[in-house]
């Protein structure tokens, strides 16, 4: 049953109806009842009461829906994927972000059957977005592009499980609007890549209120911290070796806290292809890894970034000690505390970002 904004319908396994308000996504509806309350449902528990068709007659003249004053149906997407945030969620927001979810059309089966990719906007911009999977010849092909207003969800594919490796690595292309802004954000894109293993175990998928149930939900972007970045940029307010160049957000996938990261130099943990790469290789790619996020966090303010090591022969901690000390001077280097990570990490501060 395909329900619209503004479409009157009853409740099946309870008693009362109501108005649907807005689309949350192919399988559940947000329903406005007496009392000025939206209560999602799943589109399979409703009966549209619509009097052309013989069904709606009769439960429409048995059972009587009873709804506060008519409602003025809220202007609907032009995109018919295209849902709006829960009140809930927009009321709760404390960070604005761009979102990637997983959603399992079975939510007790969770490693099985059909899937709901969805790109949400949980900001209050408007989005136009181009969205790229990775192929398996090193190039990318192109998936969907459009755009999204603010505080909304958009279905972009239902999936089977075995079309899951097409969708699990690719990049995300943005350009941000509002009607006043504090400085012009320029496009960005976004990087994603999740282990293909992770939609096989239950323990992975966690309850949302994006997606109204469980599900795998990946960040791809916070808008706030990409605006921060802007206006730290805008103002001349850069430090490292590379401040004369565009801000570098890649540190922003680390953040924990304001301004805090922590970062796993763990090869597996950087990559899904760490087989790949020789001994040296592995050595030189999280050199690499380590100096991208310093020079990010010295353009983006960062106080404090963690770096885990991990104990093993040494010789990580040695090429970062060694980094810091030849590339950073001015930072602070202390043994990460033991209780958290053991005798694998190391903490470093940027004290002339405060």
């Amino acid at each position: 049953m395909n329900l619209k904004v503004g479409d009157k319908v009853k409740f099946l396994n309870t008693t009362g109806g109501g108005v649907v308000s807005s689309i949350i996504d192919s399988r559940m509806v947000n329903v406005a009842v007496e009392g000025g309350f939206d209560l999602p449902t799943l589109v399979s528990e409703l009966l549209r009461l619509d009097k052309t068709d013989a069904g709606g007659r009769f439960f429409d003249e048995t059972y009587a829906v009873t709804v506060g004053a008519e409602q003025e149906a809220p202007a609907s997407p032009d995109d018919d994927r295209l849902g709006l945030l829960s009140m809930e969620v927009v009321k709760s927001r404390k960070t604005e972000e761009i979102l990637l979810a997983f959603a399992p059309h079975d939510q007790r089966w969770l490693i099985t059957g059909l899937l709901d990719v969805f790109l949400i906007n949980n900001s209050t911009f408007d989005v136009i977005y181009n969205f790229f999977k990775a192929d398996t010849e090193g190039g990318f092909t192109g998936v969907d592009y459009g755009s999204m207003t603010s505080d909304s969800k958009l279905l972009l594919r239902t999936i089977e499980r075995e079309e899951l490796a097409d969708w699990t690595d690719g990049t995300v292309q943005f350009l941000f609007h509002k009607e006043k802004v504090s400085a012009v954000i320029p496009p960005f894109n976004a990087d994603f890549k999740i282990q293909g293993k992770k939609f096989y175990s239950e323990g992975n998928y966690r309850e949302s209120r994006f997606i109204q149930g469980k599900g795998i939900v990946v960040k791809l972007t916070s808008v706030s911290d990409f605006i921060q970045g802007v206006l730290a940029e805008k103002s001349g307010e850069t430090f490292g070796k590379n401040n004369s160049g565009p801000s570098d957000l890649f540190i922003m996938k680390h953040k924990v806290a304001d301004r805090e990261a922590v970062v796993d130099l763990h090869i597996t943990e950087l990559t899904d292809d760490s087989v790949k790469f020789e001994k040296a290789e592995i050595l030189e790619f999280q050199r690499n890894y380590f100096r991208r996020c310093m020079e990010s966090a010295l353009v983006n303010h960062f106080l404090k970034v963690t770096f885990i090591h991990g104990i093993g022969n040494g010789v990580l901690r040695e090429v970062v000690v060694d980094e810091l000390l030849n590339n950073y001077k001015g930072t602070d280097v202390f043994d990460a505390p033991m209780q958290d990570y053991g005798m694998g990490a190391i903490e470093v501060r940027i004290p002339h970002n405060m």
